[in-house]
């Protein structure tokens, strides 16, 4: 038989191949297959099936293998030992026992971890080996290779990567830590502010660390970043050769915290004490002084006894104190002679008589002047001109001689004194005076001044020492009539068209740049009599009467000529302006309307949104806003205006109630403006009403309009009255009452008052056609004594609401009588 199959005396359709577990199946589905008696069986469900079936056809669970690898477990840095994981290896045959798992391989090799632990039942550990020293930042990562052997079985390998996490913890390094065993070395002349030393750690730990020294009398400094300074004002010599003990703690967020003992040493240094406080030295004398003069004092500091001697060059001119530092001639300095002793150059060497080596030198210039007793001689020796305003930049105004016998003619200086009225006026190149900047006379400060520019002139020669002449410069400025008169800004201006005779309308208000300023004459080109000029002022005035109407603007030219602004008198300016003067509208006139009297024809029912008549006014004044208003004939109220449209409220023509006019003459006022002065004018409209006898308003009506032939004759009525003064009002009216109030007194005691037997009268109102009528209704005694009669002359009999202002009213059909409730 085939060793491939297995041969089971069963059915063959009692077995079908065995299924695939899947990873969502359970433990239950794992299958193993075991040899037993030289059969082959299929173990599923806690039981052995017997099976005919390919091997090779087994599901891959059924093989050796690792079920919790390959994997991956994180370790901190700081575990020392203890187990890192553990894992389950299953061979095909669960109650098989040689089962075997070695550490194949570690990468990258190290010895930190233990070979595999086995636990029993396929279990095993991997630990850390005591002397494990785990650095997240020299490897992060341990890939460990296992295999894994059971009896009769196919090895197995797989792999388990332990990642290593950077521990937050504090560990100082170990130099840090080793600091107090070998002191720090420092120079006495170390630098201010040099690190000298630098706190260095393994592991910086949680948070923000700090520094801080525990004995704070120690000359050196710490920084938040570990780093130790060296004083600011640097060591000082009593510092040297001591030893400087401090403590240094590091502390992290957590509160863990490392320190060491750092010991520095300052190390001696030699000092030199011999310095100049300057490197070089510049002095002169003059020539032909006599041998030993005394030339200048060269002095250096030094702790020591200082020496001085001339290093170079070796002169027989010059000679220096060793004890005192005096520098001297040994002979008579003379130009003529030797003139190379002009400039010397000496360099001096100070020294510690003690200490040779601790030295310092120092360069001194001597230089021998000549003597020079005379300076320049110039012509001229002052000058004075006047030249005219407009003189351009860079013009020469003269040239300068002068001369020099002490210094022989030699190189002479010239320049402006920096004290000029005003200043910069003038300039030298060379030996030529020149104008340098515009020269202005169109000021007051000039004018001030009487129109004068004043400078002084330096002459300095070469000699020694120098010497200096000064040349004083007077210059007057003329005046030149540069500028044209300029216009105003502004070129209209408004008059009202009833402004008087003499009334000012603007200022032309010219300039002028010359001097002096604005002097100008004004006059007005061209033939016109409505305005007139002021001859210097330049303001204008009305001259003849104005009218908006006929002439709403005036052009005018104005001339406007300088005066008196050149030294001569013929050069003038003349400028013309020209400007407009418009004339504003003054509400004079009353607004007209076309035609002054209009007639409308209307039936009663004519809708009251519908206008009976549109007047048609206007006025002359831009602008104006007309106002139309009834001021006549409007009985009972009946029509309103719109602007200038005419409406009509409801008409009343009961019989029995309100009866309202058939004609109606209407006096519109119409008024030009709402303020003073106003005018206005009044327009006739005559509206004729047919009433109509239906309750239901038309929206049309049929409108006549009848024209009048001739044009109305419009009468106008002026009333007189008087308009006493305020005072005599109020005394004239307690006159009155006093009067009128002793009267009365003695009316009431000589006569004999009668006893009111009357009972009241209620007012009663009839509105006819075109008047007002009030009825009294007496109500008469009874013939009974204390009887009063409830009925009057009249018999009320029914009620009705005023269509105009809606109050009711009782009113007696018979009589017409009526009474408002």
């Amino acid at each position: 038989m085939d060793s491939a199959y297995l041969v089971i005396p069963l059915p063959m359709q009692e077995f079908q191949p065995p299924p695939v577990a899947t990873d969502e199946q359970s433990d239950k589905q794992k299958c193993h297959v075991r040899h037993s008696g030289g059969h082959q069986c299929y173990w599923r469900d806690a039981q052995y099936v017997p099976l005919l079936w390919p091997v090779a056809l087994l599901p891959d669970l059924c093989l050796l293998e690792f079920d919790d690898l390959p994997g991956t477990v994180e370790v901190a840095e700081d575990m020392t030992a203890g187990v890192v994981a553990s894992f389950t290896v299953n061979c095909t045959t669960p109650s098989s026992n040689g089962l075997t798992v070695t550490l194949e391989n570690i990468s990258p090799t190290t010895t930190f971890f233990n070979s595999p632990n086995a636990l029993g039942n396929g279990t095993f550990q991997v630990t850390l080996g005591p002397g494990a020293d785990l650095n997240a930042k020299e490897v992060n990562q341990y890939i460990l290779t296992f295999r894994a052997e059971c009896p009769g079985e196919a090895s197995v390998t797989s792999q388990l990567f332990i990642q290593v996490k950077e521990a937050d913890r504090l560990e100082c390094d170990d130099t840090f830590l080793n600091t107090a065993a070998r002191p720090l070395l420092v120079p006495e002349n170390v630098a201010p502010t040099t690190v000298i030393y630098t706190v260095t750690l393994k592991r910086r730990g949680r948070g923000n660390l700090t520094y801080a020294f525990e004995d704070g009398s120690v000359p050196f400094t710490l920084n938040a970043v570990g780093e130790v300074f060296a004083p600011a004002a640097g060591l000082t010599r009593t510092q040297a050769g001591k030893l400087f003990e401090v403590n240094i703690v590091v502390s992290d967020g957590d509160g863990r915290s490392c320190r060491s003992l750092l010991r520095v040493q300052v190390q001696p240094v030699y000092h030199n004490t011999v310095n100049f406080t300057e490197s070089s030295k510049a002095v002169s004398v003059f020539e032909n002084s006599g041998p030993l003069q005394n030339i200048t004092r060269i002095h250096a500091h030094g702790e020591g006894h200082v020496l001085y001697e001339i290093v170079s060059p070796r002169t027989v001119y010059f000679t220096i104190d060793s004890e005192t530092g005096v520098l001297k001639n040994t002979y008579n300095l003379d130009l003529d002679r030797s003139p190379e002793l002009v400039q010397t150059l000496l360099v001096v060497r100070a020294y510690d008589m003690l200490h040779p080596t601790d030295s310092a030198t120092i360069t001194v210039n001597v230089t021998v002047q000549p003597r020079n007793l005379q300076g320049p001689k110039c012509q001229p020796a002052i000058y004075v001109a006047e030249i005219p305003e407009n003189s351009p930049t860079g013009m020469s105004l003269t040239t300068l001689s002068c001369v020099n016998k002490d210094s022989n003619n030699r190189t002479l200086q010239y320049e402006m004194e920096n004290i000029q009225i005003p200043p910069g006026s003038f300039r030298m190149e060379r030996n030529v005076l020149q104008v340098n900047t515009t020269l202005d006379c169109d000021s007051v400060v000039m004018a001030s001044r009487g129109f004068q520019y004043q400078a002084t002139i330096l002459v300095t020669d070469s000699g020694s020492p120098q010497q200096t002449t000064r040349i004083p410069v007077l210059v007057t400025v003329s005046r030149v009539n540069e500028y044209q008169p300029e216009c105003p800004r502004r070129f209209s201006f408004t008059i009202p068209e009833n402004a008087a005779f003499g009334d000012f309308v603007a200022n032309v208000n010219g300039t002028d740049r010359d001097y002096p300023f604005n002097n100008i004459e004004y006059s007005i080109l061209g033939a016109q009599d409505v305005f007139y000029i002021g001859r210097r002022s330049g303001n204008l005035y009305v001259l003849g009467p104005l009218d908006y109407e006929k002439r709403k603007s005036y052009p005018l030219a104005i001339s406007l000529k300088d005066l008196d602004n050149d030294v001569n008198l013929l050069p003038q300016r003349i400028k013309q302006c020209n400007i407009t003067i418009y004339v504003k509208n003054v509400n004079d006139e009353a607004p007209v309307c076309t035609p002054e009297f209009e007639t409308r024809t209307i039936y009663s029912t004519l809708a009251s949104t519908t206008d009976i008549v549109m007047l048609k006014c206007h006025d002359d004044v831009e602008g104006s806003q007309l106002i139309y208003t009834i001021v006549g004939g409007n009985i009972n109220g009946r029509f309103y205006m719109t602007n200038n449209r005419l409406f009509h409220s409801t008409f009343s023509y009961n019989r029995d109630g309100i009866f309202d006019p058939l004609n109606f003459e209407l006096l519109v006022e119409v008024t030009d403006s709402r303020n003073i002065p106003r005018f206005s004018t009044t327009a006739t409209v005559i509206v004729h009403v047919v009433p109509w006898t239906t309750t239901v308003p038309t929206t049309a009506a049929v409108i006549t309009t009848t024209m009048v032939s001739k044009k109305p004759i419009i009468l106008y009525r002026t009333e007189e009255y008087w308009a006493p003064d305020p005072w005599f009002v109020v005394v004239l009216t307690l006159t009155g009452i006093l009067l009128f109030s002793a009267l009365g007194l003695l009316f009431w005691r000589f006569c004999c008052r009668k006893a009111p037997t009357e009972t009241s009268q209620p007012l009663l109102q009839n509105r006819g056609k075109m008047t007002e009528k009030n009825y009294i209704v007496t109500e008469e005694p009874s013939k009974d004594k204390g009887e009063v009669s409830t009925e009057g002359q009249h018999h009320f009999d029914g009620s009705a609401q005023d269509p105009v202002t809606g109050q009711y009213y009782l009113y007696d059909s018979s009589s017409g009588a009526r009474r408002w409730i």
